[in-house]
């Protein structure tokens, strides 16, 4: 019996190989990392009572002699917290009280400080944090950016709350009553509040023009 030859393998094309791969390469997208933006400076939130009696607890344990094992300590001071009287307790709330305080105004001041341009970028910085899924990160408020006016109603209703007419209400009754008072108020003085409102949303419009350009 003859053998058939053996039927030779096809060579395979090197340079469709290649170009397979150049065109895969081309049309993955390329991943453009954002750039990170540094975080504006801002007075650090201070420590809470707890943290402020393990703290103590900590130097505490040094004055000793002793080293510093973080879980060790922790339980030993959480333990040593639960036995504190109440009285104990409020050294550490009070002098948090008086630490907050302070943080306070100093977060007041440093806001007073920033450009309009260092709160788009602070907070553009952490709507991007927000977006990517992190939590407890609201956008800071400008205090010296211009105010949006009140409309004709809510001037009114200011009026007749600043009047003491329906003090004696409840606040959600006061609301209905200012509502009543408006839709049964003469047209002239419908009109007075509208003219107030007009030139109000005309002034904050420059002014907000003129704060936007120095963003």
């Amino acid at each position: 019996m003859v053998k058939s030859a053996a039927t030779p393998k096809a060579k395979k094309d090197d340079s469709l190989k290649a170009n397979a791969t150049k065109v895969k390469k081309e049309a993955a997208p390329k991943v453009v990392k954002p750039k990170k933006v540094a975080a504006i400076a801002m007075p650090k939130r201070p420590s809470t009572p707890w943290n402020l009696f393990f703290m103590d607890h900590l130097e505490k344990v040094r004055a000793e002699g002793r080293a510093v094992v973080p879980t060790v300590e922790g339980a030993a001071a959480s333990a040593l917290w639960k036995e504190l009287s109440p009285e104990q307790k409020q050294v550490y709330q009070d002098k948090y009280q008086a630490n907050y305080a302070i943080f306070k105004q100093a977060t007041s001041d440093r806001l007073q400080e920033l450009t309009p341009a260092e709160y788009n970028a602070e907070n553009a910085r952490r709507k991007a944090l927000r977006d990517g899924g992190r939590k407890g990160l609201p956008s800071l408020k400008d205090p010296n950016a211009p105010k949006r006016p009140l409309s004709s109603f809510f001037r009114f209703a200011k009026d007749q709350r600043e009047s003491g007419k329906y003090a004696h209400l409840p606040l959600k009754e006061q609301a209905k009553a200012f509502a009543d008072a408006w839709s049964t108020a003469p047209e002239e003085m419908k009109a007075h509040y509208t003219e107030l409102a007009r030139t109000a949303t005309e002034q904050y419009k420059i002014e907000k023009a003129a704060y936007d350009a120095r963003i």
